[in-house]
């Protein structure tokens, strides 16, 4: 940078510097991105609607109704129990005077929520419980919250809202919005991308935008589907450089990763930005059905009809979400019975990448399937149409079944100006019969980039792609020479502090007695070692009797061992187990909440997500051991052995699947302290969604020897299915059987079309 360049950002920085401490005190904001929304029971997202206050429960769309100022006064998105949706801001979340999260709520029937603040990339911490009064009134509430007083090892700019309980007629936290106090730090650089960095399922008109850097009078764009499309070596996009610090690419291709990178200009200097990147949804839906009622949004009014044809929507079959359109068609003679979609302005399917039209129909029984399913495309010149090409038949089976055509094999159609779509039926003449009845469901129309279809996936694709590439030998290397079956050195440990074997009952089987008190319903059922016991994810736990008591004889060291089968975790992590956590209402205004010294988290639903084990006081990010489950099978579908071990003195956490250690830390030097509850199936994170069989807990650390000893009863045997996809060879054994399948494979790739 020369000398001019270094005159003006030390002039700039002492003009930045002079409002720094005013800056930090932020400005309330409402999201500017939608990061993610996840509906748990695919039931999809209904809310509160914008024509007026008894408008619902009616479909919403997350995005439209959480980014940006509410769209209505009363609008609001219900999140059911393990629903969340993750919000992201144009900046980073700081702690000023007074309240810094504000949420407004609607209607008071004593809904919850669990509110974390995130770096949108797997770290969060959860700084409450927002909790709403019981007068059973449709009013909002607002729910503040203070940044917490926590040294976080992330920078905070997304908060996630989890739903934790049921409640009002739609029932669930119903989320009107949520403001936020962020400050914009000023960089060199441009900063805090739309779409964020790495984020997937990007909708194809999406318009980029940035922080612009503080020294910035113009903005240089660098964009493409590779990495050297936005290298040092290549120009950026034109014309360049632009005023404007948002940059509108004209529609992204269904499916593609992109890279971008924003360089800041202040002629002559320029500062080279950070590389990002983002990949675009797959799909892009024409219509699902779901918006469609008997008042101000007839599906007649849309779907036109033609011939002798009945048009509604249904809400007792649909492919997915809340509702299907029915159409019941009758056609004779060579007449056709149809309804069409006009699309203003007509669409672009070229532009996007489109390669698939794909629709779902179901039939019923009593359809006389006498004549021809068709669609119709209309580019404004001319009609397009493509014939059903599968068993007629089909239209009398009560089920769903895709119909998928190759866009890219209709060579009459202009794809770039998509102005309407019909779907239909016709007969032709012939000498047995001339007409046709029936009534079809039709739900989910889409257009979407090239699939990768279950049935097409080849045996050596671990990645789900539909490729056999260096993804998938990354896996076959990882789990090389694993197998099912181990037998491990043992040595006995001493007698457990506690030890809780769940024989249909929660007593503890150690000469101690800190016995436990179940709480709500827990079952017993068959374990790994007699009986276990079960909890329902909500209200089910085991409260130990004596707390302070028990883990007051605990100076050296700690281990906590069990067996564990998970189900599908409700919540991003369930917590198994957990010593002192409290979430105060305080008049359902401000909720706070205390950290334990002691917990163990395991599970994510949709994905291998993350463990946390948490052992030491006061609670801090310094004492906590987390890491990524690697597979789903590591706590749910099959039995697993876990131990959690922390040495006070060395200051050494360590984590035990299965015989082995899967992680370890060292300089988490904090003792446990002031201990006064704990509670096993439930805590901080939510209650666990599983069963839990002889749960251990150890006054000392135990090595892998005695961790494989207390497992397995003595014998050292670990008898468990492999966990990782690479075993194509079915035998419970990684090695060049294995191989073999996948050099077989090497660099196939069954994308459709």
């Amino acid at each position: 940078m020369d000398k001019f360049c270094l005159l003006t950002l030390a002039v700039s920085w002492i003009l930045v510097s002079a409002c720094a401490a005013s800056a930090e005190e932020g400005a309330f904001e409402y999201p500017c991105y939608l990061l993610d929304a996840y509906d748990a029971d695919g039931s999809c997202w209904e809310g509160m609607g914008v024509h007026n206050l008894s408008d619902w429960p009616v479909p919403v769309v997350p995005e439209e109704w959480l980014v940006g100022p509410p769209p209505a006064e009363f609008s609001a998105v219900t999140l059911p129990t393990d629903h969340w949706v993750e919000l992201k801001f144009c900046g980073r979340l700081v702690d000023g005077p007074g309240d810094d999260i504000l949420i407004i709520e609607w209607g008071t029937v004593g809904e919850q929520a669990l509110v974390f603040i995130t770096d949108g990339a797997g770290q969060d911490y959860l700084i409450g419980m927002g909790m709403v009064g019981v007068s059973n009134q449709q009013i909002p509430t607002e729910i503040n919250f203070n940044m917490p007083d926590v040294s976080l090892p992330f920078t905070p700019s997304v908060i996630r809202v989890l739903g934790v309980t049921m409640g009002g007629g739609v029932p669930g936290f119903d989320l009107g919005s949520i403001r936020v106090r962020t400050v914009t730090d000023c960089c060199d650089i441009a900063n805090y991308p739309i779409p964020a960095d790495g984020v997937e399922d990007v909708p194809a008109d999406a318009v980029l935008g940035w922080s612009p850097g503080c020294f910035a009078d113009k903005h240089s764009v660098y964009f493409g589907t590779g990495l050297n499309d936005v290298d040092m070596n290549t120009a950026p996009v034109n014309p360049q450089p632009q005023d404007a610090n948002y940059f509108d690419p004209c529609g992204l291709e269904l499916g593609e990763h992109y890279y971008w990178r924003i360089d800041e200009i202040n002629d002559p200097c320029v500062w080279t930005g950070n590389i990002w990147s983002f990949t675009v949804t797959d799909c892009c839906i024409l219509d699902d059905f779901e918006f469609y009622n008997d008042t101000y949004n007839l599906i007649y009014n849309t779907w036109i009809e033609s011939g002798a044809t009945y048009l509604a929507f249904s809400e007792n079959i649909s492919h997915s979400c809340e509702q299907s359109m029915m159409f019941y068609y009758y056609c004779y003679d060579y007449s056709d019975a149809g309804v069409t979609r006009t699309f203003s302005p007509a669409q672009d399917w070229a532009s996007i990448g489109a390669r698939v039209l794909e629709l779902y129909f179901y039939g019923t029984t009593t359809n006389k399937a006498r004549g021809q399913m068709y669609i119709i495309l209309n580019d404004g010149s001319a009609d397009t149409l493509v014939l059903y090409e599968g068993d007629a038949n089909d239209l009398k089976e009560e089920t769903w079944h895709p119909w998928r055509i190759d866009l890219q094999g209709l060579n009459d159609v202009n794809l770039a100006c998509i102005e309407s779509i019909t779907i239909g039926f016709t007969i032709a003449m012939t000498e047995s019969y001339s007409w046709d009845e029936g009534t079809v469901y039709f739900d989910d129309v889409r257009v979407c980039s090239s699939r990768c279809l279950q049935e097409n996936r080849p045996a050596a694709d671990f990645s789900g792609d539909c490729a056999v590439d260096f993804e998938d030998l990354q896996e076959l290397a990882y789990s090389w020479l694993n197998k099912g079956y181990n037998i491990y050195p043992v040595a006995a440990p001493n007698e457990p502090l506690a030890w809780y074997e769940f024989e249909d009952n929660a007593d503890d089987s150690s000469a101690n007695g800190y016995h436990g008190d179940p709480c709500g319903s827990p079952e017993y059922v068959t374990g790994v070692y007699g009986s276990a016991i079960s909890f329902d994810g909500y209200e089910d736990s085991v409260a130990i009797t004596d707390a302070a008591e028990l883990f007051g004889e605990i100076s050296a060291g700690i281990t906590i061992a069990f067996w564990q089968y998970g189900e599908d975790s409700p919540h991003l992590n369930d917590t198994v187990c957990c010593s002192n956590y409290a979430y105060d209402a305080n008049g359902y205004a401000r909720p706070i909440i205390e950290a334990p010294a002691l917990a163990i988290n395991l599970g994510c639903w949709r994905s291998p997500g993350r463990y946390n084990w948490d052992c030491g006081y006061p609670w801090s990010f310094d004492n906590r051991l987390s890491g990524s489950h690697r597979y789903k099978g590591e706590w749910s579908g099959q039995w697993n052995h876990w131990a959690f071990t922390k040495d006070f003195n060395t200051g050494t956490m360590q984590i035990f699947l299965n015989g082995l250690v899967c992680d370890s830390r060292t300089g988490a030097s904090s003792f446990i302290s002031e201990i006064t509850s704990f509670q096993i199936g439930s805590g901080w994170y939510g209650g666990y969604d599983g069963l839990i069989d002889d749960f251990r807990i150890y006054d000392y650390v135990l090595s892998q020897p005695e961790v494989a000893y207390a497992a397995t009863n003595g014998t050292g045997i670990f008898d468990i299915p492999l966990m990782s996809p690479a075993d194509l060879y079915a035998d419970d054994l990684i090695n060049f059987r294995d191989f073999a399948i996948l050099a077989d494979n090497w660099l196939e790739e069954h994308l459709w079309p």
